[in-house]
């Protein structure tokens, strides 16, 4: 299968883009996260923040081993390919579509699905339903074809219709470069 040729971030357009939770580290976030109120993120549990530090370190220790050049400490998400449902997330949505070929490979990780959600299927036993061999890695861009291949584009119709993929709505991409970002920033 074809990998997608675009990188889509969603946001809140009334903050902007580009705006990662984790980049000022706890405190910062904290205050981000008690004045969410609306949209999908108003419902992370108590220990998100926690559970973010920690998944955000675990994906760059990885990242690294497999060969990653992270230039930042924390990444930029964005999803591989569209996904409407990542809309439901926030009052009042907006995207930026950024063509993959615009990235140097080695400043994009990816995970399936999405890394919280990934790293929690290989971590908690009771999730052992939805689990699946991917679930808990990191992956480079020169492996995606091949995660694509075993594991399919993760779709809408998918997760409504597939009870073992009910929780695979996309490949989350973690950016960790802010040039190209950068370059967006300026133009939205």
């Amino acid at each position: 299968m074809k990998i997608p040729k675009f990188l889509f971030h969603y946001f809140e357009l009334n903050n902007g883009p580009f705006r990662n939770i984790t980049e000022y580290g706890f405190e910062k976030a904290e205050s981000i996260q008690s004045q969410i109120s609306e949209g999908y993120n108003s419902k992370r549990p108590k220990n998100y923040l926690d559970l973010r530090f920690s998944l955000e370190n675990r994906i760059k220790k990885q990242f690294i081993l497999k060969g990653g050049k992270p230039n930042r400490n924390d990444p930029f998400y964005f999803t591989l390919g569209q996904c409407d449902w990542a809309k439901s997330w926030y009052a009042n949505p907006g995207v930026i579509k950024i063509p993959l070929a615009d990235f140097k490979p080695e400043h994009l990780s990816f995970t399936y699905p999405d890394s919280m959600v990934s790293f929690q299927f290989c971590d908690e036993p009771k999730l052992g339903t939805y689990r699946k061999n991917c679930n808990g890695q990191v992956f480079l861009l020169s492996e995606v074809n091949n995660l694509i291949d075993d594991y399919g584009l993760p779709t809408e119709e998918k997760s409504q219709n597939q009870e073992s993929a009910k929780y695979d709505k996309y490949i989350e991409v973690q950016v960790w470069d802010s040039e190209i970002i950068n370059e967006y920033k300026n133009k939205a």
